[in-house]
């Protein structure tokens, strides 16, 4: 009996055998290989549903912006936390991490604005004779040279008074021998105006008779300083074996007075020579 597939050939008989089923495999076979494909039809592409940007309206939120410190903010944030690292652990035991940390910085631009530690350090001297010499710019000289050095001396001792910062660094340096102090081309320059200062207020005394001639600016400089600073460097261990604070305000205000009476009664006309 003929039965007619429809695979695409001509009727086959069902029991056409092997050969029959092989042809007519192989040509669906074929058929499969040599057809093409029909491709996808593409998918149209989907709106993005990420807002579009706009402009911000007016008076709306916008963006915010970071506020970067200029340079001199960032070197004069390291150079203020310098000043309190070396004043209290001095130049040995001062710490980097500690002063950018302090800072609010990194250590990275400590070595980019001072290039080392030593450099840092030395810049902290500076800035502390810059202070010092820069109070003297306040100071007023008057026309009567007795009542000037007398206002010299007080505006001194006020200003080692106020910053026990100096006092420290000063004696950290001394330990160093002023290693650092010597290599500075800055110090002496500055130092130099409050030479000028004594030196014509001394000039002035001795042109008018009230002091003697023989002064000298170096010495009445160096009795002024000294008698300051010793009393401020010394303060702890004076006042353990004195048995009493230095540091409260009446005794502060005496010695205030005792420097003036010493370096004027030393530099007044008629004065004992040694």
């Amino acid at each position: 009996m003929l039965v007619r597939r429809f695979t695409g050939g001509e009727p086959t008989s069902s029991s056409g055998g092997a050969a029959g089923r092989d042809r007519h495999g192989q040509c669906r076979r074929d058929i499969r290989r040599t057809s093409p494909v029909p491709a996808k039809p593409r998918q149209p592409a989907r709106a993005s549903t990420a807002p579009a940007a706009t402009e911000p309206r007016a008076g709306g939120p916008t963006r915010r912006r970071v506020k970067r410190d200029p340079g001199d903010q960032i070197e004069n944030r390291i150079l203020a936390a310098a000043v309190e690292e070396f004043a209290e652990h001095g130049f040995a035991g001062a710490r980097i991490e500690r002063i950018s940390s302090q800072a609010g910085t990194v250590d990275r631009m400590l070595y980019y604005y001072y290039g080392n530690k030593e450099r840092l350090y030395q810049a902290v001297l500076e800035q502390i004779y810059a202070d010092m010499i820069g109070a003297q710019r306040n100071f007023v000289q008057p026309d009567d040279p007795v009542a000037a050095m007398r206002q010299l001396i007080e505006h001194s001792w006020d200003h080692y008074a106020a910053s026990p910062k100096l006092v420290r660094l000063l004696m950290n340096e001394n330990l160093l021998r002023g290693r650092h102090i010597q290599l500075s081309e800055q110090i002496g320059p500055t130092s130099f105006p409050l030479v000028e200062t004594v030196t014509r207020i001394l000039e002035a005394g001795q042109a008018r008779g009230v002091f003697r001639a023989d002064a000298t600016p170096d010495h009445t400089l160096m009795t002024i300083m000294s008698l300051g600073f010793f009393y401020l460097s010394n303060q702890y261990t004076c006042s353990a074996w004195l048995g009493g604070d230095l540091m409260k305000k009446p005794r502060r205000t005496a010695w205030r007075a005792h420097i003036c009476r010493v370096v004027l009664d030393h530099l007044a006309t008629g004065a004992p020579r040694a």
